[in-house]
This record gives C-alpha cells, sequence and structure tokens, in this order.
C-alpha cells in the first residue's frame, strides 16, 4: 500500500490530516529518498504518533525519522 494511501485511510479530522502530511513531506524531502520502504515507514510511524495524540508537525516528523535507523542498517 502506497504511504499516501496510508495517510489518507485513517480516521482522522481534516487538520489532523493537514498536520500529518506535512510532517510527511517534511521527513521525505529532508531524506530526499525515493525509496518506497523508507517512505512507507515514514507515513506509518506519524500514522503511529497522531493515533496516540501528537499533534506537533516536528514531533510527528522526529519520531519517523527515529524509525529509519533499522532500515539504514538492514540496508
Amino acid at each position: 500500500m502506497s504511504p499516501i494511501r496510508l495517510i489518507h485511510a485513517a480516521a482522522f479530522d481534516p487538520e489532523i490530516t493537514r498536520i500529518i502530511g506535512l510532517a510527511y513531506e517534511q521527513e521525505c524531502t529532508s531524506l530526499a529518498s525515493d525509496d518506497l520502504s523508507v517512505r512507507e515507514t515514514i507515513a506509518k510511524r506519524i500514522i503511529e504518533a497522531a493515533r496516540r495524540g501528537e499533534r506537533d508537525v516536528e514531533n510527528l516528523a522526529a519520531y519517523a525519522l527515529e524509525g529509519l535507523s533499522g532500515i539504514a542498517d538492514a540496508g
């Protein structure tokens, strides 16, 4: 499933969806990676943090970045 579809499939109000989208775009742009597994991990981690109540773009992006260490170590 594409990362964008993961974001749109989650049940959030429009403002939270906008915040999630901003965090996702911020991380994808900062990493400049076209690797689908990296983008999917970013999306999943941001959604996970948003479901727990995080609403700050910077915190969502930082949490997503923490989840990439396993992918970088494996690659």
